[in-house]
């Protein structure tokens, strides 16, 4: 056996063991849920399919997708689960009865489907639970990944795992993926080829559309209705700096005309982002007319908002390596998206818009000033590009239609 699968197998159970007492040590908003993750979650009646969408980034998918379901079978029975706190109130909030998503040990697993009795697990992109996937095998219960994605970094740390995890890849009863190099690393990881498919992001079905007034959204946020927007999506610890520098690097009075918004992947993550922009020469404040002053806006579900009313869009997560974070939300959206190269969560999106001239990427401080000064100093070169995003992100659309065919073409929907 190998190593790491066998030190998995062994301490997942101690885990087990332990979790119940350890609901003391969590914090008050995690305690009063604990229980969820322990899988004492139970259902009058069992359930045709389990879907879990791992945090906020995956729930973008779920409503699409269940839309498609329940087109296909309108009395479907779904259970939804996520791996977060806040993933969970965002699909309650959307209507959902979701729930948190069981531990991954053996008793956790066991108390969850015993409650739940799901018919079949549809898993969001990546998430390769082992006790899940053991439970699911031992029970005779198909298990499908859904908008499947993988890096070439995800491929190498899973394939350190052993053939343990590679059988569990390859009794997988669908993989659905969202691109063509996704496809060929899943099969590298065990995935049998004939229970593959490409569908596309499922991302893209819940994609934003523009606002009809792009001014009158910056209005309803509280900002200078007449003023072009400049949106930093998604920032990440490390790429702060780079992204003042070359905010920095644009001309003062070009940099007086617009206003900035910086918006955190992780709210967790503001004092640091801010400590960083001022280490860079940025002021927090908020006074719009200070050529240098970004506005921060830490709370959680925003984004959308301000990309809504955004006449650039910077996304994050891509000027340091984080792999990036989804271009199509500013695209669609109607903003001019501008993108570091670190992309590798991200790479069929970026490669659709790169292809149509929809976006603009940077690999460093510089070619973010060349970016940003050519941008915001030419309103048609920003809304040709704006136009070609947006007619990319019209075509992505459909993954989920796409999805569930597929599922019902490998029997996995409708149940029987």
């Amino acid at each position: 056996m190998n190593p790491l699968w066998g030190a998995y197998r062994v301490l997942a159970p101690m885990v087990g063991t332990l979790a119940p007492a350890a609901r003391v040590f969590t914090s008050p908003g995690e305690r009063v849920l604990w229980g969820e993750r322990l899988g004492r979650t139970v259902r009058t009646e069992a359930c045709h399919a389990w879907v879990h969408a791992a945090s906020l980034g995956e729930i973008v998918a779920v409503p699409p997708l269940v839309r498609e379901l329940l087109r296909r079978k309108s009395d479907g029975r779904l259970q939804l689960t996520t791996s977060t706190r806040s993933g969970r109130a965002r699909l309650r909030d959307l209507g959902y009865d979701a729930v948190l998503a069981p531990l991954d040990t053996p008793q956790a697993v066991r108390r969850f489907m015993i409650g739940v009795r799901p018919a079949r697990l549809f898993l969001l992109e990546t998430e390769l639970w082992p006790h899940w996937l053991l439970h699911a095998r031992a029970e005779r219960v198909p298990v499908a990944v859904v908008s499947a994605r993988l890096s070439e970094q995800s491929v190498h740390r899973y394939l350190r795992l052993g053939g343990d995890l590679r059988d569990l890849v390859h009794g997988l009863a669908a993989v659905l993926c969202q691109g063509p190099e996704d496809q060929q690393r899943w099969v590298a990881l065990g995935a049998r080829p004939e229970r593959t498919r490409v569908v596309g992001n499922l991302k893209s079905d819940g994609l934003p559309e523009p606002a009809p007034d792009r001014a009158a959204a910056r209005a309803s946020l509280g900002l200078e209705r007449d003023r072009p927007l400049l949106v930093l999506g998604n920032l990440r610890p490390g790429e702060t700096r780079a992204v003042v520098h070359g905010w920095r690097a644009v001309p003062a009075a070009l940099r007086a005309g617009w206003q900035v918004v910086a918006v955190p992947r992780h709210p967790r993550a503001l004092s640091q982002l801010q400590g960083e922009a001022i280490a860079a020469g940025l002021t927090t404040t908020v006074e719009a007319a200070r050529s240098d002053a970004w506005r921060w806006d830490a709370r959680l579900g925003v984004l959308t908002a301000w990309y809504r009313a955004a006449d650039v869009a910077y996304v994050g997560g891509s000027l340091a390596a984080y792999g990036g974070h989804n271009p199509m939300e500013p695209a669609a959206c109607g903003a001019a998206v501008i993108m570091g190269t670190h992309d590798a969560s991200q790479r069929d999106s970026v490669l659709a818009l790169d292809r149509a001239s929809g976006m603009w990427r940077v690999s460093n401080v510089a070619a973010l000033a060349r970016a940003l000064r050519s941008l915001l100093s030419d309103p048609d070169k920003r809304r040709t590009m704006a136009e070609a995003a947006l007619q990319v992100a019209a075509a992505e659309r459909g993954s989920a239609a796409r999805a569930a065919s597929g599922l019902m073409e490998l029997g996995l929907w409708p149940p029987r």
